[in-house]
């Protein structure tokens, strides 16, 4: 059942978010490609949020990328035979892995940053920061409404 007449703004937006979502996945796997990059859009994405958050369980990881932790698994399987991330034990629950970037993951990211810098100006082009932090405030408070 197609929702009503009066949910048409939304949906606009929500097809944006959609188009947006799918543009910058190309995007970036464009980048991934032409640099012969040797990994997945999805394992990018886990080495972002790594060297965002530096040490991280795979539960926290597949929170940040709303994907199950089954799923995580096989990404970070193929970062580990890359020696891109390590496993540890979680000293506070032994049944818990730390995910980390090695220093070959770092040294990864480092010369990955040029081309995601590039990303970030290409998008941001004629989007003022206040633009930017007016629409990162809307889609926050859409998220809020859903997950308080």
């Amino acid at each position: 059942m197609i929702p009503s007449k009066e949910f048409e703004h939304i949906r606009s937006v929500l097809d944006a978010i959609t188009s947006l979502r799918a543009a910058m996945r190309q995007y970036i796997s464009k980048i991934i490609k032409e640099g012969d990059y040797d990994i997945t859009y999805e394992m990018m994405q886990l080495l972002l949020v790594l060297w965002r958050g530096h040490e991280v369980n795979q539960q926290e990881i597949a929170n940040l990328l709303i994907k199950n932790k089954a799923s995580i698994t096989p990404l970070i399987d193929n970062l580990s035979k890359r020696k891109l991330v390590v496993r540890t034990e979680d000293p506070s629950d032994r049944r818990n892995k730390i995910i980390a970037l090695t220093k070959a993951g770092r040294d990864f990211m480092e010369a990955f940053m040029p081309a995601l810098d590039d990303f970030f100006a290409k998008i941001e082009t004629g989007i003022s920061v206040e633009e930017m932090d007016q629409v990162g405030g809307l889609l926050m408070k859409m998220r809020r409404n859903l997950v308080p």
